[in-house]
């Protein structure tokens, strides 16, 4: 009698166990991949935790200069039937070339590029803003880390190319999971005016950002989370933790990088940059900032990285 009373326990014990298991990664599905129903504003930068709070001031004035220069909203329907939205943004006179700026995770196309757009104005290039999918106007339930946004990135590059002829520079450009869309996209077919990619605070994988979010924010251990994450993802938002690794796209392509990154960035740590600079085929740069935290390189070193991409954008943007 005793016995089956424990064999009740311990399975008792078990179902608990599994459900505990199974509200916590539907949780932190709900919270890191599906679409939020109310989407963070243009104006974040005034929100207390925000990572643009130090530079609010700038920030009102740049995304005043993204609405006065915007002159068209682009749609693009995704390889797998979603409408996507991006800002463009023409410069005056002739053109350089394009600047296509991809924006982070829960961000927005006028907030992550927003400091920099008039630089790259200054330097005879268009831009464009795309809104990533299940971001801001563009449709979508479920963000996937890079995995089916580097198809997004590619068509809107061949977009562009058609648009504008594919003799003219495009460079790439990306922030945080912006920055692991482009790079991840280097390992697609990109049209050949594609000159460069610039690389700010990107991650390698889904799989490893999950990790280092779970164990730093919830004390969460990747097993047995992270693989029950990866199955729901698989099964309601059809894609995998480890579907897209931005270091394969950067050993198979021969595209020059200019990598940037915070060192005191805890959100996306800095040895994931490293790790992509290490592996990077082409010609390559990296750029630490003392003291910036994620996403917050240009801001605090304005200067410094100004130069930098000026100089990138020179050496590689001849027209062909």
């Amino acid at each position: 009698m005793r016995s089956v009373t424990a064999v009740w326990i311990v399975l008792a014990a078990l179902m608990v166990v599994i459900l505990v298991l199974a509200g916590v990664t539907w949780a932190f599905f709900r919270f890191s991949i599906q679409r939020y129903k109310v989407e963070r504003s243009d104006e974040q930068y005034e929100e207390p935790d925000s990572i643009w709070l130090p530079f609010r001031e700038r920030m009102k004035e740049a995304q005043d200069y993204i609405r006065a220069h915007t002159a068209e909203r682009v749609k693009l329907t995704s390889f797998d039937g979603l409408e996507l939205t991006a800002l463009y943004l023409p410069v005056e006179g002739e053109a350089k070339g394009t600047v296509l700026a991809f924006h982070g995770y829960r961000s927005l196309a006028t907030i992550d590029f927003a400091l920099e757009v008039e630089f790259f104005h200054r330097m005879g290039y268009r831009v464009l803003l795309p809104y990533q999918r299940s971001h801001g106007e563009s449709q979508g339930k479920y963000v996937t880390y890079g995995v089916k946004e580097r198809y997004d990135c590619r068509d809107w590059a061949w977009y562009l190319a058609k648009r504008f002829g594919e003799k003219e520079p495009l460079f790439l450009a990306g922030i945080s999971m912006g920055c692991a869309t482009v790079v991840m996209s280097m390992g697609l077919d990109l049209p050949k005016n594609v000159r460069g990619v610039m690389a700010d605070c990107g991650f390698t994988t889904p799989w490893e950002i999950m990790a280092h979010v779970a164990k730093r924010d919830f004390h969460l251990p990747p097993f047995p989370f992270l693989y029950l994450l990866d199955l729901l993802a698989r099964l309601r938002a059809g894609f995998s933790l480890k579907g897209a690794d931005t270091r394969k796209a950067l050993e198979k392509s021969r595209l020059p990088v200019l990598f940037i990154h915070g060192d005191g960035d805890d959100f996306v740590p800095l040895w994931m940059t490293q790790e992509n600079y290490r592996v990077c085929r082409g010609e390559k740069e990296l750029i630490v900032v003392p003291g910036a935290g994620h996403a917050q390189s240009f801001g605090m070193a304005t200067q410094r990285c100004e130069e930098a991409m000026e100089k990138f954008l020179k050496k590689y943007g001849g027209r062909a």
